[in-house]
């Protein structure tokens, strides 16, 4: 049953679930990352990981992030109707402040250690998350690049996305420009279909590989950089893909001045009550792993 009551993540009133919190699964244990694997996702930029979290134990939390989601996507226009961004899935945000059980799952210390790890670091912090469910029909997601919205300069980030339901490889699933994330930014082209051209006519010129992640199973998850150029396929089957992403950047670094308006957008939207030097530590950005003793990329 749902009742009315008072969402402690946010302080407003939303529909939850009577349910005992505490019965969720546990998603503190580590996660067996070897050095090798670090040193690789360094190298590539992306790194697949399978079974972050077991079927079982995912699938409470993948209950709430669907139904968070489609309350949020009851407005949507129909994908016939949307423009080629709008296509590519139904994107809603932040939903660890809409829902005590999906803020379980978006803070876990298991996800939030893994994302150290592969970055090098002593700890990161939430920058926000994202629900991506790509519809059957759904178009494809454009050629891009994450950070070109993050006002994050200089910043580490990893962005986790992470299968929800078993993606068969029909369905498709992301696409990486492997080792396209060393030089930063290469345009100033927010994802569209201007992007995807640009960056389809880099990854030849450039000669990046492209590799595409061809089945997961439900807990399965990439783990991919800010930088690195990556896009996904439409979806040709008649099942919705959905999965959840949740980015991290490393803790201590400090937000930079955004250079166009959605870097702007976002200092607005993620970084409430910061100005540009400040260190990244809003209210919405706790820290989710600390103290991880691993070695600095290479």
């Amino acid at each position: 049953m749902q009742h009315p009551g008072r969402n402690p993540c946010t302080g407003g009133t939303g529909y939850l679930r009577d349910i005992d919190l505490a019965s969720l699964p546990d998603l503190s244990a580590d996660y067996d990352l070897s050095q090798e694997r670090i040193e690789r996702f360094s190298r590539d930029g992306f790194a697949f990981l399978p079974g972050v979290c077991n079927p079982e134990d995912l699938r409470p939390y993948s209950e709430a992030i669907e139904e968070v989601t489609m309350r949020g996507a009851s407005d949507l226009a129909p994908l016939a109707e949307r423009d080629t961004y709008g296509k590519a899935f139904i994107q809603i945000g932040n939903l660890w402040q809409k829902d005590e059980r999906v803020a379980r799952f978006v803070l876990a210390r298991r996800f939030g250690k893994i994302a150290a790890e592969l970055l090098g670091v002593d700890g990161v912090r939430l920058y926000h998350d994202q629900a991506l469910f790509k519809e059957p029909g759904g178009g494809p997601t454009p050629w891009h690049q994450d950070q070109f919205y993050w006002p994050l300069d200089g910043v580490k980030t990893v962005t986790m996305w992470i299968a929800l339901v078993d993606i068969p490889p029909e369905m498709m699933g992301m696409t990486f420009a492997k080792g396209s994330h060393k030089e930063g930014a290469y345009t100033s082209m927010a994802i569209s279909d201007e992007s995807n051209r640009f960056y389809r006519d880099l990854i030849k010129e450039r000669g990046f590989g492209v590799v595409q992640i061809a089945g997961m199973k439900a807990g399965d998850a990439t783990f991919h950089t800010g930088w690195i150029v990556h896009a996904a396929p439409g979806n040709a089957t008649d099942q919705m893909r959905a999965a959840m992403t949740v980015i991290y950047f490393e803790d201590g670094g400090r937000i930079s001045e955004p250079d166009h308006p959605n870097r702007q957008t976002d200092l607005e939207k993620w970084f409430p009550g910061q100005e540009p030097g400040d260190l990244a530590s809003s209210p919405l950005n706790p820290v989710v792993a600390h103290n991880v003793a691993r070695p600095s990329w290479p």
